[in-house]
């Protein structure tokens, strides 16, 4: 039997895994009584880590993190591993998340130990018994390591059930918001949703979910959120078809318990899909959620396009939800993506002048960057730049106060992921590539007509 430290670096995009994560622990008898330290910074990391070596504790540094962090969570790894694998005990180190679910190979490749594939609340905490145990971690379904270039691995991970895990801690050492719906069947060629949490929805029971949100009112928290893909489709296996009287039984029973605190419910971390867009669905809204705004995705406003991407809706389902999100005196925010796969002149057009239309209706757009996400069907596709014309209205949307959003830090973030995928497939060395890749040249602009 070992004795073991773990400690998880945290930052804000990561804190909810963190926290079912941290859930998890606790509900499996064997790591219950572990305690992890969530470090937010590298350098405070390095002295736990080195005191715990001393102690003889075995250091087990874990991360979370998605395709958009890769990079800079490759940087922080190489960090600790320079600094702390002299130690006495060096620590282990594993990757979890929608990155390393998506591209074990790529991550372990970087210098980490294991990787999580997949959903993580039955593989971490069981890939922890085996650190303790002195086992191989390996011959739990979902972790995987390389040995002599070869990956080793018995799988995914098997997707769990909702309510058989807590969105954060029982001891409520770390919480968050609470997730009542995992996977989606739209299954968007750009969004790794569906591609690793499945292509089904998983509902949280309403039991699980009211139990949840009673413990966090009692803990003070003014605002209730809950994440989703759709928030209206909660309850049902439909897409864009709300059971309405399942949802507003939910409502009525969350508004009740949240007692003076705020409930969220269709708007950030959740979203509504175009066609979940009623005047009843929204008229419910009205009456028990506490947002003045609801997110929608577009994405573009080429038809064509929206069928090559995988969108399970046209861009007239979109103009008659914000319709009906204004008219029931909601603000309306709606998500487009720029540089997708696919994209030609016109539909850059079309998207201009539906973006302005919108705006003209009095919606906001909340502008994102195509990036190849991995384990995507477009995640082998290289980035592409956003036209001067895009640019243009973008600013000009920005200026007036009705576009918002980082899609220029995602251009940013797409390309360097291309230039450090160059070159650490030319190099097989992680810091090399991890470095020309703050350097990478502005590329030219491109269409990716290809699939």
């Amino acid at each position: 039997m070992r004795k073991i430290k773990i400690f998880i670096l945290s930052h804000k995009f990561n804190k909810n895994s963190i926290a079912a994560l941290t859930g998890a622990l606790q509900v499996c008898p064997e790591t219950a009584e572990l305690e992890p330290s969530v470090m937010w910074n590298s350098e405070d990391l390095l002295r736990s880590a080195a005191q715990a070596s001393g102690e003889g504790l075995l250091p087990v540094i874990c991360f979370s993190f998605t395709t958009l962090h890769f990079l800079d969570t490759v940087k922080e790894l190489l960090f600790l591993k320079k600094n702390l694998d002299a130690l006495p005990l060096p620590p282990v180190y594993i990757a979890g998340g929608a990155h390393p679910s998506g591209s074990a190979e790529e991550t372990l490749g970087c210098g980490f130990d294991f990787v999580v594939k997949g959903e993580g609340e039955y593989a971490f905490p069981a890939m922890i018994k085996a650190l303790i145990n002195g086992s191989d971690p390996c011959g739990i379904k979902g972790v995987c390591r390389l040995e002599n270039g070869k990956l080793i691995s018995k799988g995914r991970a098997e997707a769990v059930h909702l309510d058989d895990y807590p969105p954060f801690p029982v001891r409520l050492t770390k919480f968050s918001y609470i997730e009542i719906t995992r996977g989606c069947p739209v299954a968007c060629r750009y969004c790794q949703t569906s591609y690793i949490q499945g292509a089904h929805y998983r509902h949280r029971s309403p039991e699980k979910v009211l139990d949840y949100s009673e413990r966090l009112v009692s803990l003070g928290v003014k605002d209730l959120r809950f994440i989703t893909p759709d928030c209206l489709s909660y309850g049902s296996n439909d897409v864009g078809r709300p059971d309405v009287p399942f949802i507003e039984k939910f409502l009525k029973d969350i508004r009740k318990c949240a007692g003076t605190s705020n409930v969220h419910f269709g708007s950030f971390p959740s979203e509504v899909f175009p066609t979940s867009v009623t005047d009843e669905s929204m008229e419910l809204l009205a009456a028990y959620a506490s947002n003045d705004n609801i997110v929608i995705g577009a994405q573009t406003g080429s038809d064509r396009l929206m069928r090559h991407i995988g969108r399970n809706h046209t861009v007239d389902d979109v103009r008659k939800a914000v319709g009906i999100i204004l008219k029931k005196g909601f603000a309306a925010n709606v998500d487009f993506m720029f540089g997708l796969p696919g994209e030609t002149e016109e539909d850059e057009e079309e998207s201009i002048r539906f973006m302005t239309e919108l705006c003209s209706m009095g919606a906001k757009v909340h502008s994102h960057t195509f990036m190849p996400l991995a384990g995507t069907p477009f995640g082998h596709l290289p980035p592409v730049t956003v036209s001067p014309k895009t640019v243009q209205m973008l600013e000009k949307l920005a200026g007036y106060g009705i576009q918002y959003g980082s899609w220029k830090a995602q251009m940013e973030k797409s390309n360097r992921l291309a230039r450090f995928r160059k070159i650490f497939a030319e190099t097989k060395d992680a810091e090399r590539a991890v470095t020309g890749s703050d350097n990478y040249p502005a590329p030219p602009l491109q269409r990716c007509s290809h699939i």
